[in-house]
């Protein structure tokens, strides 16, 4: 009797639907809102009345995309593809708690006359409903789902990884503050905000906060290249939204000193991030694969013979 071994723990079905649908969800809002900027009163689900606001989560939606792509790409291996779900489950689950919170700036969306205004709204309310109960039930299906994780072999440098830790918690703190007191955060923030985008830009640095710290968790070259991917996007397409828009930018504030300093980190992480993860060896080409083993069962004594 052989027992077979144990294949290498996948993504289940349910996560990487709601990856794929994410990935459609946060490329569409990326190219609305890098694209058609100061159009958002009919080609968003809700008008965004500062330009510098748009553009910044445009680009946020930009790494997101780069996120859901690299781990759907990489959903035969579960710990490849797993740094893209806590932060996406916090990003659509603040973000719907943001929307009931602040539901009547949606209103005007959803009674336009406009049926592409309409659509927009309804794409919205569609996907940060589904999403979290989705990625909810998907995240319990993935503790049953059989196999092994492959295992560390390449840990990342100290430097790289207390940087993350850093920028990671540093991200969520701000996130919170900005979801949490928004209010406060309109006051103090460089540039025009309302309770809404304070809120929708709160709920954007805790998902990356918690990219950031996953990766630095992970230690693991080999596991860095979605969160990697993120960061190497983010970066530099945040830095470009700032420059379109400096009008609206208190440069006396040392809020936007600080958020400028976080941007660059995050593209030097990102790029280095990427290099490491491309060139570290596969886990699995480092050792034998295991063999089949064979099941010992208990031999009788032979019987007595006089």
């Amino acid at each position: 009797m052989t027992t077979m071994t144990t294949g290498v723990r996948r993504t289940n079905w349910l996560i990487l639907l709601m990856i794929v649908v994410g990935f459609g969800f946060v490329t569409f809002d990326f190219i609305e809102l890098t694209f058609l900027t100061e159009r958002t009163d009919k080609f968003f689900s809700w008008t965004i009345g500062s330009p510098l606001t748009a553009a910044v989560f445009g680009s946020f939606y930009f790494a997101a995309s780069m996120i859901t792509a690299s781990a759907a790409l990489n959903w035969k291996t579960w710990v490849r593809a797993r740094p893209a779900v806590p932060g996406t489950f916090a990003l659509v689950l603040l973000i719907e708690l943001a929307t009931l919170y602040n539901f009547e700036p949606f209103r005007l969306h959803l009674h336009a006359p406009d049926g592409i205004t309409n659509f927009e709204f309804f794409l919205w309310i569609g996907a940060y409903t589904i999403e979290p109960i989705g990625l909810t039930i998907g995240m319990l299906m993935q503790r049953r789902m059989p196999g092994v994780d492959p295992p560390t072999v390449e840990r990342l440098p100290a430097w790289w990884r207390n940087c993350a830790w850093v920028g990671g918690v540093g991200a969520i703190v701000v996130g919170a503050l900005l979801f949490l007191l928004p209010n406060f955060a309109v006051d103090i923030w460089s540039w025009p905000l309302t309770r809404l985008t304070a809120q929708v830009l709160g709920s954007w640095f805790v998902a990356s906060g918690l990219v950031m710290a996953w990766a630095a968790h992970d230690n693991d070259r080999w596991r860095l290249l979605v969160p990697a991917l993120g960061f190497a996007a983010l970066g530099p397409l945040q830095l470009i939204a700032i420059l379109r828009f400096t009008d609206e930018i208190d440069f006396g504030n040392l809020q936007i000193w600080g958020h400028l300093a976080f941007l660059v980190g995050v593209t030097i992480l990102g790029f280095i991030g990427c290099v490491m993860a491309f060139r570290a060896r596969h886990p699995l080409a480092s050792q034998a694969p295991p063999m089949p083993v064979a099941a010992t069962t208990a031999t009788p004594p032979p019987a007595f013979t006089a």
